[in-house]
């Protein structure tokens, strides 16, 4: 079957792999499961891949491709240190930007945390959140107080209305 094919396919490239024969980087497979044709196929690291598209576009008088230098991953593991540390996408001209920039970035965390509440109780509503510094625009001075959340008024029982011809 089709199946035992790839398997077989993909077992020996792995022992090929093991053996040291070929790139141990990539990872190999066969098309037969799906793809036209049962094609091979070897998953590169990038850097490999760009060099391989530029050499098959070199041969065709094509436009080759380019390494993605913009894949950075963050280095932090918590909403306050990412939010804090992560530089800015430009320089500030001055030291009232930065701080600018600082204070929205406190505010945008506090925002997300007043919504993120695992406890439905201290969760705030969207009532209460667009009231933030955050969205209202207004100075965040550190802490926010929510307004309590007005009780839901009662369900009142429906009313039948008379019937008129």
């Amino acid at each position: 079957s089709s199946a035992a094919r790839a398997l077989a396919s993909a077992a020996a490239a792995l022992s090929a792999a093991s053996a040291g024969i070929g790139s141990t980087d990539g990872a190999r497979g066969s098309g037969e499961g799906g793809c036209e044709g049962g094609e091979e196929w070897l998953l590169l690291p990038e850097a490999e891949y760009v060099v391989a598209k530029n050499r098959e576009a070199a041969a065709k008088n094509e436009k080759g491709v380019k390494l993605c230098r913009n894949k950075q991953y963050f280095r932090y593991k918590l909403l306050p240190d990412l939010l804090s540390r992560h530089p800015p996408r430009k320089a500030h001209a001055t030291a009232e930007e930065a701080e600018a920039e600082a204070e929205r970035r406190r505010a945008m965390l506090s925002f997300i945390s007043g919504l993120l509440q695992y406890d439905p109780a201290q969760r705030w509503t969207p009532r209460q959140a667009i009231q933030h510094p955050f969205i209202t625009g207004s100075k965040y001075t550190g802490r926010f107080a929510v307004a309590p959340a007005a009780p839901a008024a009662p369900a009142a029982p429906p009313v039948a209305a008379p019937y008129q011809q």
